[in-house]
């Protein structure tokens, strides 16, 4: 006999594909480019994109890419690194803030997380200081900025290029500036799962030098280049050029669309009070499950601003012999809040491993990822949403004691 396979229970609240819905605003850019773009690729859109996420970053130049990888792809190329140069990582983040990086031929050095703000310091930074070490990659994980002005400071003393790796911080501030300001690059994600998405797939690189930024476009789109002399005829002796935009290095095709830029342009302008929303959601539901001791979140000083992309706790319930998985299994199966488990250390990956990256020491994000629990998070969730999940959390953690 064979038995029917199991039904997973219904879901009340799941992790969203998509962070944050268009307003009518936002379809009547598209509509707009559609009907009125002299050309749905590197025109005029993706040029005021580029100057107004400039503008709103604080930073000399901004260049729109296909993805955040995209960004982190050029940061490693014009960074001029690889075998036997070091580029340190933060152990706890997403795949693509390392993989850009290790293709150089460099060689990875996974930094440990802050056990208090889950974020790269400067003194986990400092730990993996060598005489080969040549970029720092500082990942503003869950929209929180890292400690910037320690990290900068250590990087001047190097002579290390910094990389900002601001794909879950878009907008977010530390002393009154925001991300993607204080490194020598900054790197920005528009992908479905962001605070702001331009139709599922964009990216942003901030620079802060015009010769970088002036590599950066000649690379993006596979060497066209036009000519840099007056010819007497326009057609000859082509339409445009083909060039090397650094020595060594085939140029790429990482361009972002007019059509994706448009709708960038108008989420720029509310991206700010997306921001606020989130804050305001995060204030409800932490401040709802102050007295469940055994959950911590991120801790924010008052000279960050953090902007809430993810919604992650670490889970200690130690004190009742109780481990995080009962706790996730128990919100999913009694209560049909999907939760998740993110960012296993890279180290540990498979993908890693198979390039000889072995475990290197990092007990904070070992840690945390261990007791990591990440609840469903979205911009504009409705209240009753928020205080079903902080009730439904405070009584699953109360139900484990109880056991």
């Amino acid at each position: 006999m064979t038995l029917p396979p199991a039904r997973e229970p219904q879901m009340r609240i799941e992790m969203p594909a998509v962070q944050t819905r268009y307003t009518a605003e936002e379809e009547q850019a598209v509509l707009r480019a559609i009907r009125e773009c002299k050309t749905f690729s590197q025109g005029d859109e993706l040029q005021a994109f580029e100057r107004e996420f400039a503008d709103y970053v604080g930073c000399p130049q901004a260049l729109g890419l296909s993805s955040c990888t995209a960004a982190l792809e050029l940061a490693a190329v014009v960074s001029a690194i690889g075998p036997g140069d070091e580029v340190i990582v933060p152990a706890h983040t997403f795949v693509s803030s390392a993989v850009p990086f290790a293709r150089t031929g460099a060689r990875l050095m996974f930094a440990d997380i802050d056990p208090d703000t889950r974020v790269i310091s400067a003194e986990t930074i400092a730990a993996k200081l060598t005489d080969r070490t040549k970029v720092v990659v500082v990942v503003h994980l869950y929209g929180l900025v890292a400690d910037m002005d320690p990290i900068m400071e250590l990087a001047r003393e190097r002579d290390l290029v910094v990389v900002e790796d601001c794909a879950q911080s878009p907008g977010a501030i530390y002393k009154g500036r925001r991300c993607g300001s204080f490194g020598d690059f900054g790197c920005f994600s528009f992908h479905t799962h962001k605070n702001m998405s331009t139709l599922g797939e964009g990216g942003m690189l901030t620079v802060q030098s015009a010769d970088a930024a002036e590599t950066v476009r000649k690379l993006r789109w596979m060497g066209n280049w036009p000519f840099e002399c007056e010819r007497e005829r326009y057609w000859v002796p082509a339409m445009g050029s083909l060039v090397q935009g650094m020595e060594g290095v085939w140029p790429f095709n990482y361009c972002l669309g007019e059509i994706q830029a448009a709708v960038g342009r108008v989420l720029l302008k509310r991206l700010d009070a997306i921001n606020e929303r989130r804050r305001v959601q995060a204030e409800r539901f932490q401040g709802a499950l102050s007295d469940v001791p055994e959950l911590s979140f991120q801790k924010v000083a008052d000279r960050q601003m953090h902007v809430y992309h993810l919604m992650s706790a670490r889970f200690d319930g130690s004190g009742f012999g109780k481990h995080r998985d009962g706790l996730v299994e128990l919100l999913h199966d009694e209560y049909g809040i999907k939760c998740i488990v993110q960012y296993w250390p890279l180290y540990h990956a498979p993908l890693f491993q198979a390039f000889g990256y072995g475990d290197t020491g990092c007990p904070n994000a070992d840690d945390f990822f261990d007791n990591m629990i990440s609840f469903p998070w979205w911009s504009d969730m409705p209240d009753d949403v928020l205080d079903y999940m902080s009730t439904s959390t405070a009584a699953a953690v109360a139900a484990l004691k109880a056991k």
